[in-house]
């Protein structure tokens, strides 16, 4: 599901079905939801299988995903226009994701959330993942948890700030960001992270890495990026692995 204008929101479940046609096989329900804003995503999967062990070709996974695309265009009064610069987004997330019960054969239990950046149609950049399966510790960009999160056997829940750092752009010519979210379990498993990956704030450097603290930013969507609270008007929105559109309007915010 895409749209010129938001928010846009879209919940899907299954009711149990059967995993399989032996005695014993199991079921299998889940939901997957997700909403997307210029700014802010949200995206949670739910699954769970019944009593039963499902069978070695039996599907049981839930994923969620939203994603939202810009276009942005910076310049200062104290930069030259066409000249290099370099931008850094930041981004806070935070939420749970749960695989609890006891290791054992036939139970699976994953589940796995990721924040992905791609700025002016280069490669996907990971920002953020997190990850826990059941019977072990929770992991946050395959390391161990940073402050802000909190682990135990299959359970990490928390939140922090992120940083995807010095992307190259142009003062005055326009660039494409697109920012994405996924929700993923398998197995029985929850990951929720429903209205909580935000981009919060950009930090613009000129050609030698130096700080531009003044500076004007048009976005195509209308969002306000140098503010705290984003203020989406017109954006590109993608949910659920359908297509993209492209957004219009042009309004200008200042950082002074």
């Amino acid at each position: 599901m895409s749209a010129a204008t938001g928010p846009l929101g879209l919940s899907k479940s299954v009711a149990p079905v059967s995993l399989g046609t032996s005695p014993g096989s199991g079921t299998f329900e889940g939901t997957a939801q997700s909403v997307a804003n210029c700014g802010r995503l949200g995206a949670m999967a739910h699954a769970f299988i019944g009593t039963g062990r499902p069978g070695g070709n039996s599907m049981f996974q839930s994923i969620a995903v939203a994603k939202f695309s810009d276009t942005l265009t910076a310049t200062g009064p104290l930069v030259a226009a066409a000249s290099a610069g370099f931008v850094s987004y930041q981004f806070s997330i935070d939420g749970s994701l749960t695989a609890l019960g006891a290791p054992e054969a036939f139970y699976f239990g994953e589940t796995y959330m990721a924040l992905d950046l791609q700025h002016q149609g280069g490669p996907t950049y990971q920002v953020v993942n997190a990850t826990v399966r059941r019977g072990g510790i929770g992991t946050v960009s395959n390391r161990p948890p940073p402050a802000g999160w909190t682990t135990s056997e299959g359970s990490l829940i928390g939140g922090s700030t992120v940083f995807a750092l010095d992307f190259p752009m142009v003062w005055g010519q326009a660039w494409d960001v697109g920012v994405g979210l996924v929700a993923w379990a398998y197995g029985t498993a929850d990951s929720n992270f429903l209205s909580t990956a935000k981009l919060t704030g950009l930090t613009l450097h000129d050609a030698n890495h130096n700080l531009v603290s003044e500076f004007s930013l048009n976005a195509a969507s209308g969002t306000n990026y140098v503010s705290a609270v984003p203020e989406p008007q017109t954006w590109a929105l993608w949910l659920l692995g359908l297509a993209l559109l492209g957004g219009r309007g042009a309004h200008r915010f200042s950082r002074r």
